[in-house]
């Protein structure tokens, strides 16, 4: 699949863009009511917990005052008969805002309980609804993929970044574990082993490592680090790759480090090994699941931000939009070709004022939208 431009000129997001604008449009939609609803309800239950909370604090100060005022009045009874009475008020008091106390705080427990489940619905709605949008139409993302071995499964995570914004998709593989041999092929690397049958003496030996099993990775476009090892976890491989820099750690010597063993390494295999570990992470994803929205490295959705993330998202369809209709013929239509793999062309288009009419019904955040994607009535 190829996405051109109307000149015929390639996309720089080889996406189809209108389709990505209008799931945005569909996504926003669905999630800002949710959201809103949400703002509306805390904002109720904020106010109720509030109310109670200076209402406690009222209450304490109240009976603090009382008490001092009753030990004014009574502190130098030495009868019996007095001191009883005043130990009886003193009860009464006590019990009194004990009781009050302990169901003003019981309430602010249950509206906070209220508001933490209120927000981990609305969480699971939104992630829900934006899960499907997010697995590619967020443009210009940095992306750092995680793996490593649970209960002898391969499971993984992947964190997007873009302006401020982040978030985290669980990932499962079509495989439970993967060897180097798996997904490369053979590889060598040197150890140290005695040997000789008079004179016992340290000599290079180079080992078949292609059977080890990936334990541990993280990586992204500038940066690798993985773990490997035996079904013993009695060897283990450590590969570092990041610019000119490689670190190999393998059956307990930095292997990097000791020039005896590196002049046995073919780099260029263990570079190839780790770019290949990259592709076949890559290309082996069978779900990826949207679990968590950040901004500025806080829950997004708990602090009522998921309008701001789609703030964010829509500047980034800016340029391509601007581009589109700088390249296209037609005055006000944003609009691409695409080429299938048989060769067969079709061209699509959507026009700033369909994407306006429907942003411009979500009021005032629908127009703030529109404006960020260039396309407001003017």
């Amino acid at each position: 699949m190829k996405y051109t431009f109307q000149d015929s000129n390639d996309l720089s997001i080889q996406r189809d863009v209108i389709q990505d604008l209008q799931d945005f449009v569909y996504t926003s939609s669905k999630v800002l009511p949710i959201e809103n609803a949400s703002i509306e309800k805390n904002d109720d239950l904020i106010g109720r917990r509030t109310s109670l909370e200076n209402g406690s604090d009222e209450l304490e100060s109240a009976n603090s005052k009382l008490l001092d005022f009753i030990d004014r009045i009574t502190g130098e009874f030495e009868e019996k008969e007095l001191l009883d009475y005043r130990n009886s008020i003193l009860d009464a008091c006590e019990s009194s805002f004990n009781k009050s106390s302990g169901a003003m705080l019981s309430d602010i427990e249950s509206i906070n309980k209220d508001i933490d489940k209120g927000l981990d619905d609305v969480e699971r709605q939104i992630l829900s609804i934006l899960d499907p949008f997010f697995e590619g139409g967020v443009y210009g993302t940095t992306e750092k993929y995680f793996a490593s071995m649970d209960r002898n499964v391969l499971r993984g995570k992947l964190t997007s970044t873009v302006s401020g914004m982040e978030y985290e998709s669980e990932l499962t593989f079509t495989d439970n574990s993967t060897t180097i041999r798996g997904f490369f092929g053979t590889l060598y690397l040197p150890t140290w082993k005695r040997s000789g049958i008079i004179y016992k003496e340290d000599k290079v030996k180079l080992e078949d490592v292609s059977d080890l099993i990936l334990s541990n990775l993280d990586f992204d476009d500038h940066h690798i680090s993985a773990m490997f090892v035996n079904k013993k976890a009695t060897k283990k491989l450590k590969a570092d790759m990041g610019g000119d820099s490689l670190v190999i750690y393998y059956d307990g010597n930095e292997v990097t480090a000791d020039p005896a063993l590196m002049g046995s390494v073919k780099e260029e295999h263990v570079v190839a090994m780790l770019n290949a570990l990259k592709d076949y992470i890559r290309s082996h994803v069978k779900r990826k699941t949207l679990v968590k929205l950040m901004i500025d490295g806080e829950d997004a959705i708990h602090n009522n931000q998921t309008f701001d993330c789609l703030k964010l998202i829509a500047e980034q369809f800016t340029d391509i939009i601007n581009e589109c209709i700088d390249r296209g013929y037609t005055d006000g239509e944003i609009t691409i070709k695409i080429e299938q793999n048989d060769g067969t062309r079709t061209e699509k288009y959507v026009t700033k004022a369909e994407l306006f009419d429907q942003l411009s019904e979500f009021g005032s955040e629908g127009l703030e939208l529109a404006s960020l994607l260039g396309v407001e009535n003017i």
